[in-house]
């Protein structure tokens, strides 16, 4: 048994490996990575079993030479769909026969290095933009909009001052959620007709595991229980520490607030909903660092995402609604793979942005904090609901529209 750092005597192994390591570290699902490297292996004429693990992944490959069993061990990294789209045109060139496969190697070990197209500049200007669009699809107005757009810029300026502090980074959760209660508290306080809710919840809206957990469910129903039981953890875990945190938050808040009260906020035009759906995508594009030509694939896909969602309430109420808009997305994403021969996450990460139930279950875990345990046992509940119907959405999307063979 070998790991990554042993050298493998088939060149072709080696490149599995490395192509193993650099999807692991964008974030890739268990059941996508595995059916992608089995694929590259076979495409190679190796013949390899893989199973991957949120902080690892093992590979099992035979030549005619050679039989080797690798564990990899690989701290998942961040989305990024610039570095996933050059992967895949590298993965092309070598089964082509274009590109030499130790030279193919050596540039997926350059691309997995390079520095992220955007840097933390427009990342800050990212969280604020999208918190402040949450603050709109939340029901928010103006003042919400703006309070929440300055406390996602705060709280994204403390992740990049943990990130270099290791002993603070694993609490980072935590104190995001507390500075969100806090400041939504303060900021209601000092303004009036503010929704103090709507700014927390907008303030720590990137930070809300929505995602994780409906990816978390689709591994569970492709069968990798594992990774997916694993990730659902995780995902619980996090909601936990942001509901804690924005309870201790605004606890310490109300101390120098006696006279707080919840308020409503003042309501918007219909439009400025449809605005920040157009707006919003601007933000997705540098969060998931994707290139700038795919902006007009993100925008679609937040757009079919929300319509279909929108139509799929009104006809079947918002849960089946959920799932009705995933099928769409999926459909849409299956489709742009197979006619642009690019990655569907370029579309299907997105758009389920617009759908993932991270904020109701963020809701419901607040109010089991606040004491109201029947509302928040309820609300948890349908949070897990939806993401259920998510998952079911995409796969009846892949049993509809089968998505493109490749990474």
């Amino acid at each position: 048994m070998s790991d990554i750092e042993t050298p493998a005597q088939d060149s072709r192994i080696a490149f599995c490996l490395e192509i193993g390591r650099a999807l692991h570290s964008f974030g890739t699902p268990a059941h996508r990575f595995e059916e992608a490297m089995h694929r590259l292996a076979a495409s190679l004429g190796l013949d390899g079993e893989f199973l991957a693990h949120p902080t690892a992944f093992f590979a099992e490959m035979r030549s005619d030479t050679q039989r080797e069993v690798f564990i990899v061990r690989a701290e998942p990294g961040e989305t990024n769909l610039d570095k996933l789209v050059s992967i895949q045109a590298l993965v092309k060139e070598v089964i082509q026969g274009n590109l030499p496969i130790e030279e193919a190697a050596a540039k997926v070990r350059e691309v997995v290095a390079q520095a992220p197209r955007f840097g933390r500049t427009l990342v800050a200007a990212s969280f604020g933009l999208s918190s402040a669009m949450a603050a709109r699809f939340f029901g928010g107005g103006w003042r919400e909009m703006a309070l929440s757009a300055l406390l996602g810029l705060l709280i994204c300026l403390l992740g990049f001052w943990t990130s270099k502090q290791h002993h603070l980074a694993q609490v980072l959760v935590l104190m995001a959620a507390a500075l969100a209660g806090f400041g939504g508290v303060v900021a209601a306080h000092l303004i009036p007709q503010t929704a103090a809710f709507t700014i927390t919840l907008a303030g720590i809206v990137i930070l809300l595991p929505g995602l994780k957990l409906t990816v978390a469910l689709r591994e569970v129903a492709t069968g990798n229980l594992v990774a997916g039981s694993a990730r659902l953890v995780d995902a619980v875990m996090i909601l936990m520490m942001l509901a804690f945190g924005v309870a201790l938050g605004r606890q310490v808040a109300m101390q120098f607030t006696s006279a707080f009260r919840e308020s409503a906020s003042v309501p918007l035009a219909a439009w400025t909903e449809w605005a920040a759906l157009l707006v919003a995508p601007l933000a997705y594009l540098v969060l998931f660092q994707a290139r700038k030509r795919d902006f007009g694939w993100i925008l679609l896909a937040s757009i079919v995402a929300f319509l279909s969602s929108r139509l799929g309430a009104a006809w079947l109420g918002p849960e089946l609604g959920a799932g009705l808009g995933a099928m769409a997305l999926g459909i849409a994403a299956n489709v742009f793979g197979r006619r642009t021969r690019l990655p569907n996450q370029i579309m299907e990460l997105p758009g389920l942005l617009v759908l993932v139930p991270g904020a109701i279950g963020f809701r419901g875990l607040a109010f089991l904090t606040m004491g109201e345990t029947e509302v928040g046992v309820q609300t948890a509940f349908r949070m897990v609901f939806l993401a259920v119907a998510l998952v079911m959405g995409l796969s009846l999307a892949n049993a509809l529209v089968r998505p493109r063979k490749g990474l």
